[in-house]
């Protein structure tokens, strides 16, 4: 009888380890960074890759979306992938799958539309997980729906008259005057900086704690200019651009040429 005992307890203790997934135990964090991207920012750089690449924009091409939940240590980055037999399933996603491809879609054109989602969860979601309300597949992205809802950053610019646009430059005190003003703690604002010079915002990081709550980012890796104590890598002496995406701009390059043959024959 007892051999029977121990035999249960063994096989059980085998179900259980192989069935549910565990995080490993360096993948311990002190705080959460949620970030959004500028769609428009995002499909420039992978254009400028690539010219022949394409970019899957979201229905609303003028609005931020989300990058990833970042389970992040102070002074350092990650950790990362803290479970790599924890694949991406779509299945555990698809009550909301829907929302997710406008709000947390991937841009890349070309690539799988489970690309963006597969890695943030493999790589960041598989170390939020040691929290509760993260702990699966469905609370990571549906919790990241959930801060957006909250904090969307184009309506958080926009009531301090910062929008898109090609020809007007913001600084980045005003943007971060306008983040700080809605959340109160200090936000990360990144640019892709061009050879030239020019600054365009692509990346607006926001801090969490353990539990959920706002915190400053102070303390995670980024690169400073020193401008005020801002946590940036934009360059704080020139302006930036927060770009519009001109989805069709081939139809006014080709009418400009047309327009140029027409001229031109007369």
């Amino acid at each position: 009888m007892s051999e029977l005992k121990a035999i249960f307890i063994l096989f059980t203790t085998f179900i259980i380890h192989f069935a549910v997934p565990t995080v490993n135990a360096g993948s311990d964090f002190d705080l959460l960074i949620f970030t959004q991207q500028w769609p428009a920012t995002a499909c420039k750089e992978w254009k400028k890759h690539n010219p022949s690449h394409t970019c899957s924009m979201p229905k609303n091409s003028e609005t931020w979306t989300i990058h990833g939940i970042w389970p992040t240590k102070m002074g350092m980055i990650g950790p990362a992938f803290c479970n790599r037999t924890w694949f991406f399933d779509p299945e555990k996603i698809r009550p909301i799958e829907e929302e997710l491809l406008q709000k947390w879609p991937n841009i890349y054109g070309g690539t799988s539309e489970y690309a963006l989602w597969s890695h943030e969860w493999a790589k960041h979601g598989t170390c939020a997980a040691i929290l509760k309300p993260l702990n699966s597949e469905l609370n990571y992205f549906q919790n990241g729906l959930e801060f957006l809802k909250t904090f969307t950053m184009t309506d958080i610019l926009e009531k301090n008259s910062i929008v898109p646009s090609n020809t007007e430059k913001y600084t980045v005190a005003d943007i971060h005057d306008a983040i700080k003003q809605r959340v109160n703690k200090n936000p990360v604002i990144e640019c892709k900086v061009e050879e030239g010079g020019d600054n365009y915002i692509s990346e607006i990081r926001i801090c969490f704690t353990k539990e959920l709550q706002l915190t400053d980012c102070d303390g995670v890796v980024t690169q400073k200019y020193g401008y005020g104590g801002i946590l940036t890598n934009c360059h704080s002496t020139r302006g930036i651009i927060y770009p519009q995406y001109k989805k069709y701009i081939w139809y006014v390059e080709l009418y400009k040429l047309l327009t140029w043959l027409q001229w031109f024959t007369l």
